[in-house]
C-alpha cells in the first residue's frame, strides 16, 4: 500500500541500505505482539511471493485462504490486490505468536521499516511510532528481513512495483478517455448526436429514444463499459498472478518471470 505523508513526517528522517544497522531488535518481540493482533486494515498487501511462501507454509492454495478469511481482496491504490484479513488481528497469531513466521509476508518482515521508491529502485526508511517497543537495539536490515536471496528478491520487489504501477497508468488511461468520449458526447448538437448514431449504426433507438434521452443512455453505457473493461483487466491480473496456483515445489523467481512476461503482453494488448 502506498503512502503519500511526507517521509520526514513518519520516518527518523534517515535513508537506510541493506547493509545499514536500524534500530529493530525487540528481543524476538516476547511478550509483545501488539502490531499482529490490531485491526491493521488493508494495510499488508500481498505480492506473489508473499502468497508462494505462505503456500509453502500452509499447503493452502489462494483459494483456500480466500475462503477461510485469512486473504482478502480490496481496492488498494486504485487497482485491486490481495491482503491479510485484519479487522480483528492477523488470523496466522496463534497464543501471541506467528504461526507462519518463517513464511511471514514481506511487510511484516519489513516491519517497523518502509519501503521508499526512487530512481528506478528503493532504499528503507524506519518508522517512527509504529512499533510499541520503546527501547530497541540495532540489526543490520538484511538480518532483520531474513529472506534468502535477498538480491534476487529486491529485483523482484522492483519488478513487481513496476507492473502495479503499469496496471494503474493502463486504468487511469482508460478511464480518462472514457471520460473525454462521455465530455464530447455531451457537447454535441442534436443534428451531430444524431449523425453519430447513424454513423454507429444504431439510428433505430435514436428515433426511439429521442436525443436527450438517447445521449443520456449512451453516455451511461460508454462508462460502464470502461468499468466492465477495467474489472477485466483487474480479474486477469489477479488471474495470472496470484490465482493460478505456484507450484510450491519448484522455484519461484522463475514462475513469476513467466508470469511477468505474460502480464506485461496484456497491459499492453489493450487498446483504448
Amino acid at each position: 500500500m502506498l503512502r503519500y505523508e511526507d517521509i520526514q513526517d513518519i520516518s527518523d528522517g534517515r535513508k537506510y541500505t541493506k547493509n545499514d544497522k536500524a534500530l529493530l531488535g525487540t528481543n524476538g518481540c516476547k511478550g509483545c505482539s501488539h502490531c499482529c493482533e490490531s485491526d491493521m486494515g488493508r494495510s499488508i498487501v500481498l505480492t506473489p511471493f508473499d502468497v508462494y511462501e505462505i503456500s509453502r507454509g500452509t499447503g493452502k492454495s489462494f483459494d483456500q485462504m480466500l475462503v477461510e478469511f485469512l486473504v482478502e481482496l480490496s481496492m488498494i491504490d486504485g487497482i485491486v490486490l490481495p491482503h491479510l484479513k485484519m479487522d480483528q488481528g492477523c488470523k496466522f497469531l496463534v497464543e501471541g505468536r506467528c504461526s507462519i513466521h518463517q513464511y511471514r509476508p514481506g511487510i511484516c518482515r519489513l516491519f517497523p521499516l518502509g519501503r521508499l521508491y526512487e530512481d528506478g529502485s528503493f532504499c528503507y526508511f524506519l518508522q517512527k511510532n509504529e512499533c510499541v517497543k520503546s527501547s530497541r537495539t540495532p540489526v543490520v536490515i538484511s538480518e532483520w528481513l531474513g529472506i534468502e536471496r535477498l538480491e534476487e528478491n529486491t529485483r523482484f520487489i522492483n519488478k513487481w512495483h513496476k507492473f502495479l504501477q503499469l496496471e494503474m497508468k493502463k486504468v487511469e488511461e482508460l478511464r480518462t478517455m472514457t471520460g473525454f468520449e462521455v465530455k464530447r458526447l455531451k457537447e454535441l448538437d442534436e443534428k451531430k448526436l444524431e449523425e453519430y448514431s447513424q454513423a454507429i449504426d444504431d439510428h433505430e433507438r435514436y428515433d426511439e429514444l429521442g436525443c436527450e434521452e438517447y445521449r443520456s443512455a449512451k453516455c451511461e453505457e460508454m462508462q460502464e463499459d470502461s468499468e466492465d473493461r477495467i474489472k477485466d483487466i483487474m480479474k486477469e491480473c489477479l488471474s495470472i498472478f496470484f490465482m493460478q496456483p505456484y507450484d510450491t515445489e519448484k522455484d519461484f523467481y522463475e514462475q513469476f518471470e513467466s508470469r511477468m512476461k505474460t502480464g506485461i503482453k496484456r497491459l499492453r494488448e489493450l487498446s483504448f
